[in-house]
């Protein structure tokens, strides 16, 4: 995608500020309804251990269908009221959500519940998909040409695909959007190296299955910004590994024999 820094400014600027305001708007629609439905769960579940000798067992089969449901919205009544200081609707967690929503990794574990919050997902993601795939390609461009010159000043002037871009390419971009996250996020949700490494790989390639989230432990302390600096490190690394996919893909595909030949005659020059 070629366009002037001017344009790609005004285009990342933009897209920004759709998030922004996308956020803002979810946060406004979900946060109050939320906190109806965390409060109803909690008195649940107080109800629940106060008389739970006295239930029948399809008195505990509904709470369990009921508690099961609520986990699936995102919400775990682990304590024994619900957490002034968390929402799944503030800012950042709502930053985060459109962040994963326009990048269709789709986790899973929130969603819009109130009617006007489901309307306005469909309305934003009509217009937000296609504006967030133009902007990862400006992304994968720029990330594409920084890769270039890092090769370039490394083992001097070449091809863009000569062996040793491709070597800078995946080395170093699996150092910066796989390997280096990786020791953020086991660090903060205190899960295992590998486990981390699962989860950037799984939400970079878009899969998303939603069996590890960030941010979500309430008994861990998150620094502010955490989930903001993951949005930005998704967009980020999406524009890395669509770049990867791509030149892979390239790679695979199936060329003319001599065509073959006479570039890697020009790679070993």
């Amino acid at each position: 995608m070629r366009v002037s820094r001017a344009q790609g400014f005004i285009l990342l600027a933009g897209f920004m500020t759709y998030v922004v305001m996308g956020a803002l708007v979810f946060e406004i629609l979900e946060k109050d309804h939320n906190k109806k439905v965390i409060d109803t769960v909690f008195h649940l579940k107080e109800d629940f251990l106060l008389n739970y000798t006295a239930l029948t067992p399809e008195e505990v089969e509904l709470f369990i269908q009921k508690l099961i449901r609520s986990v699936r919205k995102g919400i775990i009544p682990a304590a024994t009221h619900p957490s002034e200081k968390f929402s799944n609707w503030d800012f950042a967690n709502s930053f985060f959500f459109v962040g994963t929503m326009l990048a269709t990794i789709g986790y899973g574990n929130v969603s819009p519940q109130t009617k006007e919050g489901q309307i306005f997902c469909i309305i934003f993601a009509l217009f937000g998909i296609p504006f967030n795939l133009i902007c990862l390609n400006y992304i994968g461009f720029l990330v594409s040409r920084l890769f270039e010159s890092c090769a370039r000043n490394v083992f001097g002037k070449g091809k863009k695909k000569t062996a040793r871009y491709i070597f800078m390419f995946v080395v170093v971009g699996i150092l910066m959007f796989l390997i280096l996250p990786s020791f953020l996020f086991q660090w903060m949700e205190g899960w295992t190296f590998y486990e981390a490494v699962y989860f950037t790989f799984i939400t970079l390639s878009t899969i998303g299955f939603g069996d590890y989230l960030i941010g979500r432990n309430h008994e861990r302390s998150y620094f502010l910004g955490y989930q903001l600096l993951a949005a930005i490190w998704i967009v980020i690394g999406l524009a890395w590994i669509s770049v990867l996919f791509e030149l892979f893909s390239s790679l695979l595909a199936p060329v003319d024999p001599k065509a073959a030949s006479q570039k890697m005659s020009k790679m070993q020059r």
